[in-house]
């Protein structure tokens, strides 16, 4: 299956959502092909997962052009499109939705993206209507990576509990789309 992933965050950023974009990636680039879609200056790569990046310098305008078309580029080569909650992504998600048919699945990864949605009329208006317009809405994510510290032992339980929680979340993303 050909999947885009199309983020606001990705590494280098540090935020929760752009380390799920990122693992998300490298591990549905195991059975899938992937390419990315990211705000951001030198991404992190991920070997065989094919990366766009749009500069986030550009003047706004300019950047979400830029987004809306290598978004646009990328979803005709995929069979469905991943997409992590913020405006900078839901803007051009709406347009390229029209224009290029692809289905999409909208994970709410960034509850920073939703608390500011609460907070202005515009913001909530973009991500209800890229909710209402997606194939399916998931709320439900993997656990964070436990942290693993010096000279304590290995988190063992910790990490396999971890590790589940991915599979069950890749289980429920690839039964979601039915492929």
């Amino acid at each position: 299956m050909r999947i885009a992933i199309a983020t606001p965050l990705y590494p280098p950023d540090t935020a929760p959502a752009a380390l799920y974009a990122k693992e998300l990636a490298e591990r549905l680039s195991n059975s899938h092909t992937v390419s990315l879609v990211v705000y951001g200056h030198l991404p992190e790569p991920i070997e065989g997962v094919h990366i766009v990046s749009i500069k986030k310098r550009l003047p706004l305008p300019l950047r979400l052009l830029a987004y809306t078309s290598s978004l646009l580029t990328e979803t005709r080569r995929t069979d469905v499109l991943y997409v992590i909650n913020g405006a900078s992504v839901e803007l051009p998600l709406l347009l390229v939705s029209r224009l290029s048919r692809t289905p999409f699945i909208f994970i709410a990864a960034d509850a920073d993206a939703f608390a500011r949605a609460d907070n202005s009329r515009a913001l909530r208006f973009l991500q209800r209507k890229a909710m209402r317009r997606s194939s399916a809405f998931i709320e439900t994510l993997p656990m964070p990576r436990p942290e693993i510290l010096p000279l304590e032992a290995r988190p063992v339980e910790a990490l396999a509990t971890y590790e589940r929680s991915w599979q069950e979340h890749l289980a429920l993303l690839t039964t979601t789309y039915g492929k």
